[in-house]
């Protein structure tokens, strides 16, 4: 039974927050969206990038290699770790709003 807990206390408190003044957001919140958008735009640039260096390539039957390393170097390099910081984020939220202040592996 203690490790069932209230389960709609965490509901209720995200419902308070979507209704309470858009101007407060817990703490951790606002650098985690800010993360999601940096990763959206970055991920947007390099395949905007991989897709401008293919136009010289569109006439020919050559294969835009260029094109595949600008994708691949910035999804690897630059991509990849924005991931892993933004799931870090996410997991130390996670941590921070369980009840028993431990991190779960498995999504509730």
């Amino acid at each position: 039974m203690k490790k069932d807990g209230d389960k709609g206390k965490r509901l209720q408190s995200l419902q308070s927050f979507a209704q309470g003044p858009r101007t407060y957001a817990p703490p951790g919140l606002s650098r985690i969206a800010f993360m999601r958008g940096a990763l959206r735009g970055v991920i947007t640039l390099i395949a905007i990038s991989a897709a401008v260096a293919s136009i010289p390539y569109w006439d020919d039957m050559q294969f835009p290699v260029t094109s595949l390393v600008i994708y691949v170097a910035g999804m690897v390099f630059v991509a990849m770790p924005l991931c892993l910081y933004y799931e870090s984020l996410l997991m130390a939220q996670q941590a921070a709003a369980s009840p028993d202040g431990r991190e779960s592996l498995m999504p509730r």
